[in-house]
């Protein structure tokens, strides 16, 4: 009889702790306007492309969160210098990354948060004439801000302001608007 009461007892900690582990886990997709700007030698060039990304994270805190990031390129924009169309059109092909995201509810419905950690970006400049492109591959810290509105204990709609990428004379800043749920 005890063996039975042990199993049991071991059996609903363990299905409460599934369950909790469950509550823990969230996916959210947004899309971002971008706005990505060089400068060098008295040359400023500048494109605003779009893209669409997913996030797949975990509480491992009340207050702080990891995740995964993944976007794809949703849109392609003309490369100006000075104000001027060059002729090439620039976007996102991907980039992925990892999170460390501080977090706190202000009310029961607001929660605001911050998001720190590493994102590599795959850029591609073409030609609008279709004759030649160039794929770059970079890696930067990015950083930013945000908050979601719950409609409900697991449905949610976020808004983030981001830097992507700040290196070498490129930065890439961004706007998102979103939906997510945790499961």
């Amino acid at each position: 009889m005890k063996k039975m009461i042990r199993f049991l007892g071991v059996t609903a900690v363990l299905a409460t702790a599934a369950v909790a582990a469950q509550a823990q886990v969230y996916v959210e997709g947004s899309v971002a306007a971008l706005t990505a700007k060089s400068s060098s030698n008295g040359v400023n060039m500048e494109t605003k492309p779009s893209a669409f990304s997913g996030l797949v994270g975990y509480s491992v805190h009340p207050n702080v969160d990891v995740e995964g990031y993944l976007g794809l390129g949703a849109g392609k924009s003309s490369v100006t210098e000075n104000g001027k169309n060059i002729g090439i059109d620039a976007k996102i092909k991907s980039s992925f990354g990892v999170f460390v995201k501080p977090k706190v509810m202000v009310s029961p419905e607001v929660e605001v948060f911050g998001r720190l950690g590493f994102l590599e970006n795959k850029l591609e400049a073409s030609a609008q004439s279709g004759n030649a492109s160039n794929v770059s591959t970079q890696g930067s810290f990015a950083f930013g801000v945000g908050a979601n509105y719950y409609f409900d204990k697991r449905t949610y709609v976020s808004g983030t302001y981001m830097n992507y990428h700040n290196k070498d004379g490129l930065k890439v800043n961004g706007l998102s608007i979103g939906v997510g749920y945790k499961f």
